[in-house]
């Protein structure tokens, strides 16, 4: 999603809407008005600057991943697979799911990538449709699976998560993994966002 800072205050976001897209396109009756993403976007801008002022002396900073060392493995064939799903989305945002036996946290690695259609149809914003969501959620569940990362695409900006993105972060234990085509080939980096922190995660290819 991408997030654009309100006029006179860079430190806050201002999610972007147009005359050509006043609040949602997309399926009318899944996607919310732009003042929830909003919402959203705002209410992680305060989970960062509580985050930022719990740091005491020195330059701001906020907690790190919770594994030593910060990366974790990526099949080169779920990479492929992950980006051309997401081209195949262009000029909008797409997203899905990565899929495997242990989170990264716990040294393991995604098996499967399942791609989920954006009910957004949006090039600001995803949401994945909750159908498709709740069915594949119950699958996993079915093969005592987890999530491993979530993804999504960013389509002129970079692979950064914005306040949108961390306000509406609700799985802690997962990956956030963004690819950019802004350029070619397209940037993916993965992300934790842990109540308002966020933090690289290296991705390693195997």
């Amino acid at each position: 999603m991408s997030d654009a800072p309100r006029p006179g205050n860079e430190q806050r976001p201002r999610v972007l809407s147009s005359r050509d897209e006043p609040a949602s396109t997309g399926d009318r009756e899944l996607v919310p008005e732009v003042a929830a993403w909003q919402q959203a976007a705002d209410s992680a801008a305060d989970a960062r600057d509580e985050a930022t002022a719990r740091a005491e002396g020195g330059p701001p900073r906020r907690p790190g991943p919770p594994w030593i060392p910060a990366s974790a493995a990526l099949p080169a064939a779920l990479r492929v697979e992950l980006i051309d799903w997401l081209r195949g989305g262009l000029p909008n945002e797409g997203c899905g799911l990565l899929v495997g036996d242990r989170t990264a946290e716990d040294g393991g690695a995604p098996a499967r990538f399942v791609g989920m259609r954006n009910a957004a149809v949006s090039p600001y914003r995803y949401l994945m449709d909750p159908q498709e969501q709740f069915k594949v959620m119950l699958e996993i569940d079915d093969n005592d699976e987890v999530v491993w990362g979530i993804v999504h695409s960013h389509v002129d900006s970079p692979p950064v998560p914005s306040m949108t993105d961390v306000g509406l972060a609700a799985y802690p234990d997962a990956l956030y993994l963004i690819a950019s085509f802004s350029e070619e080939p397209p940037d993916l980096r993965a992300w934790t966002v842990v109540n308002g922190a966020v933090n690289e995660v290296v991705l390693e290819p195997v």
